[in-house]
């Protein structure tokens, strides 16, 4: 039993650890971007608003709602990052883009349609669930009455 207690702790170890390890890993690279590509940094930040608060919303374990939205919202973000490279990725280039109100329309916009994607997705869902059943119901009284017809009514119940 010692043995296996002694187990079952150096794999949660193990687990922490190489959790703590990607952790770091991810610190260390974002502070490089942060370093190296700053201008960029700020645009990514203040375009990709909506899919942190996506992210602080959502409660699902799998995180629909936070995948939809921010990839749709990293899509919007690149014309305003295409045109930051042609700027010359300054500071300067990075607050003309953010003054522009169309930019914004295009992160947010973006943004917008990953909520209405994840909303319109639940919706259809339903109705395709919903369209599918009734088929298997109708199939299964046909088979039913099929049932019926060749051991007859006593197979009814």
């Amino acid at each position: 039993m010692a043995q296996r207690t002694a187990a079952v702790r150096q794999a949660g170890k193990a687990k922490r650890g190489g959790s703590v390890g990607l952790l770091t890993v991810g610190v260390l690279l974002g502070t490089a971007l942060v370093v190296m590509a700053l201008p960029l940094c700020v645009l990514l930040l203040a375009g990709m608003l909506p899919s942190i608060v996506a992210a602080l919303v959502d409660r699902h374990p799998r995180r629909y709602l936070t995948a939809t939205v921010a990839i749709i919202n990293l899509a919007g973000l690149v014309l305003p990052a295409l045109t930051l490279v042609k700027l010359g990725m300054s500071l300067a280039g990075t607050q003309t883009i953010l003054s522009d109100p169309r930019n914004w329309l295009i992160m947010y916009g973006a943004a917008g349609t990953g909520w209405i994607v994840n909303a319109a997705m639940l919706t259809l869902a339903r109705i395709i669930l919903g369209i599918r059943d009734e088929r298997e119901e109708r199939r299964l009284h046909k088979q039913a009455e099929e049932l019926v017809q060749e051991w007859g009514p006593e197979v009814s119940g």
